[in-house]
């Protein structure tokens, strides 16, 4: 496992390239079942660049995390402080980029999650280009 989460922190630094003015925390949540082989539903924290954080285990029921991987869709919060669906990380962040990462037979497995300190961070250009860079994604079967 170390050496597959070298190979997702390595894409982290890459994608957090595309704009690193944005990504003062990004990171990945694996669904548990994934990660692990084993029934869950949970999400669980992998590599992140950024302030350590409490939430290594999310229920895909709650969050904007939950949220992007339950509805299969990207969320883009512009003002995380103005929905209470918001589990916050740090008291610093106001935007919130998440994309549903899939593998190769369209199945969701993980996420991309991007926090920003700035309000409206996540133009539509912006989300464009992260979401291309989840096509590069490390799978665990490589």
């Amino acid at each position: 496992m170390d050496e597959y989460f070298i190979k997702v922190k390595i894409w982290l630094e890459e994608t957090k390239s595309i704009a690193p003015e944005v990504c003062d925390w990004i990171g990945v949540y694996f669904k548990e079942s994934y990660l692990h082989k084993i029934d869950s539903t949970d999400l669980v924290i992998g590599p992140y660049l950024g302030e350590v954080t409490e939430h290594v285990r999310i229920s895909i029921d709650r969050g904007f995390c939950g949220m992007a991987l339950r509805e299969e869709r990207i969320i883009n919060v512009e003002d995380v402080t103005k929905d209470s669906t918001h589990i916050a990380c740090s008291l610093k962040t106001r935007s919130e980029l998440v994309i549903p990462i899939a593998n190769h037979i369209g199945q969701f497995i993980a996420e991309l999650d991007i926090d920003c300190n700035r309000l409206k961070a996540f133009n539509k250009d912006l989300e464009i280009l992260f979401q291309k860079a989840t096509s590069s994604f490390p799978l665990l079967d490589e």
